[in-house]
């Protein structure tokens, strides 16, 4: 093996690129690393070259270092470094140095989670490595800081969208028809499946601009969202039961057109937890009957909105139930 390289699977990289970004306060958002680092030509295998030429490429600063240095001369931590561990070379997060103790994560070909590692042996801890710019990082975190800020504005909510007949006629809809069946969610093959990230159970309103009442429901979204009645899905309906969740995720990567923006409506408020969350940008919701919440998932040149990733937490008590309005 090359000084410097070294291969690892692939979804270790990932978490490992993002931990590494994480720390320097660099949000790039799960979906977009991953997106970029299997488009790899050496997938399943990566090098820590590999790795620096993405950095490049999402525009962050940084000096990859060839040459082998001590670890304590590495320069500025956090640091990703191929490192000797136990006489095997290893792709890893160097957090910090104190005094003999080597504070960092690594991820190795049999293990699925990072370990924590406190190295007191550090002669043959030499390492190639990569440095992000800290001047670089204070500017990042705060346009990071803006557009989190700016995306968050752009959420808004209308109470009573939905009326509490028009909640009721929904719900029962779908139960009477026995609509409801495991919610499923797209894969990258562009077909669906279903996981444990999603355990809800979801009902697709196919008939809707047959009845009445969905047709009304249909039209006045289009309206909200300024859009053609024709950009408006089959609406769907969505079941959370106790301990059930939709963990975070993006409307946009799914099969089919994208989805430019989302309304989701609550069709009930008598339950346990349930809020929609927004862990790119810290926001949640707390549910309360007939209101939308609308948030885009788009950006004007149709690129996935990393701080539009969200979810539904787990339902504590009672039975939750919510429709989703699809926008492309």
């Amino acid at each position: 093996m090359k000084p410097g390289f070294h291969t690892i699977a692939h979804h270790y990289a990932v978490n490992l690129v993002l931990y590494f970004l994480g720390l320097h306060n660099i949000n790039m958002g799960r979906l977009k690393v991953r997106t970029a680092l299997y488009a790899k030509e050496t997938f399943p295998e990566l090098s820590i070259q590999v790795i620096s030429v993405e950095l490049q490429e999402w525009g962050i600063r940084h000096t990859l270092k060839t040459a082998p240095c001590s670890i304590t001369g590495a320069g500025i931590f956090p640091t990703m470094a191929v490192v000797s561990i136990q006489e095997q070379e290893a792709l890893v997060v160097v957090e910090k140095v104190e005094g003999q103790l080597v504070h960092l994560q690594y991820a190795s070909a049999d293990r699925a989670t990072f370990a924590v590692s406190e190295l007191t042996v550090l002669h043959y801890l030499d390492i190639h490595g990569i440095v992000i710019d800290k001047a670089f990082c204070a500017s990042n975190e705060q346009d990071d800081l803006t557009k989190r800020e700016a995306y968050a504005d752009t959420i808004f909510a209308v109470e009573d969208f939905f009326s509490a007949e028009e909640c009721g006629y929904m719900i029962n809809y779908c139960e009477q028809h026995h609509l409801f069946n495991r919610s499923m969610t797209g894969a990258a093959d562009g077909t669906s499946e279903v996981t444990g990230n999603r355990t809800s159970y979801s009902a697709f309103i196919t008939n809707c601009r047959q009845d009445t009442l969905f047709n009304n429901i249909v039209e006045r979204a289009a309206d909200l969202m300024e859009v053609e009645a024709a950009c408006v899905e089959d609406l769907q309906c969505v079941r959370y039961g106790p301990g059930q969740e939709y963990r975070p995720h993006f409307d946009s990567f799914e099969r089919g057109p994208k989805r430019k923006a989302t309304l989701l409506v609550y069709l009930n408020d008598d339950f346990e937890g349930g809020e929609t969350i927004f862990p790119e940008i810290g926001v949640s919701v707390s549910p309360r009957k007939g209101m939308a919440l609308a948030f885009m998932n788009l950006d004007e040149q149709h690129n996935d909105l990393i701080y539009s990733l969200h979810g539904g937490a787990p339902v504590t008590d009672g039975t939750k139930f919510a429709c989703n309005i699809w926008i492309h």
